[in-house]
């Protein structure tokens, strides 16, 4: 009686201590990065606006706006200076917000300790086109954009899948992470890609996105070392009883 109550007592340790490894505290931050502000051709440009027009349906000829915080404070007021004095067809090409406070596309992260960090969607949801100028026009999707300034890596956590509904967006990206190993001080900048399509190069616009991303920036959840210790203890102690338990009686 007294060999099965300790059997259990082992047994049970043991299933704690599993336990323990599979829910080991992990400390992270909660992140969210801006459907315009954070959107661009790339991580860390600085924020812009021009008009691109094509006269001759060959050679693109930029108009650039350089003054263009000054002259228009909404990007409707852009919209509507392009159609009425722009006579060629033109585009409207960006990348960030300039009449933000924040002029560089993305958002930075620096890892306080060395280890994996797993980046894992929360909420939001953007769509590219609220102008609706192109066919992505009130489609949303999570998309998010991980750029790696020292190895110059880029990863991508969510997917191209555009849904009607910006929660649609989500739920069909909540669970999935990715995991990434930095160095003490290591950095990452989380952005939208808004490169557009040659096709369709409206889909470049920034100053007509809408919507967030916001996700968690963890350690990714590893063992620590009592836990090892109290699992190691039980698997030993389990071990014995059971080789015990195959030796036969003479």
């Amino acid at each position: 009686m007294v060999s099965i109550f300790r059997r259990f007592i082992m047994i049970g340790l043991f299933a704690i201590a599993f336990m323990g490894v599979l829910q080991s505290p992990a400390l992270g931050i909660q992140m969210t990065i801006d459907g315009i502000d954070d959107a661009g051709q790339e991580a860390g440009q600085p924020a812009y606006v021009k008009f691109v027009v094509d006269p001759s349906g060959v050679t693109l000829t930029t108009i650039t706006t350089a003054e263009v915080s000054n002259r228009w404070t909404s990007s409707t007021e852009v919209k509507s200076y392009a159609a009425n004095n722009i006579p060629e067809a033109w585009f409207l090409q960006s990348a960030g917000n300039i009449w933000s406070s924040d002029t560089i596309v993305g958002d930075p992260f620096t890892a306080p300790h060395a280890g994996v960090y797993r980046i894992s969607p929360v909420e939001g949801a953007f769509q590219y086109d609220s102008f609706n100028w192109s066919d992505v026009a009130g489609k949303w999707l999570w998309q998010l954009q991980i750029y790696d300034p020292v190895g110059g890596d880029n990863y991508t956590l969510g997917s191209d899948d555009l849904y009607d509904e910006a929660a649609l967006a989500l739920v069909a990206n909540l669970g999935k992470y990715i995991d990434i190993t930095l160095a003490e001080g290591g950095e990452l900048i989380f952005w939208i890609a808004d490169g557009g399509l040659d096709s369709n190069p409206s889909e470049r616009n920034t100053i007509d996105n809408s919507g967030s991303l916001t996700f968690d920036v963890a350690m990714a959840p590893v063992p620590e070392p009592s836990t090892l210790i109290l699992v190691g203890t039980g698997l030993f102690f389990l071990a014995r009883r059971f080789r015990r338990s195959l030796i036969p009686l003479r």
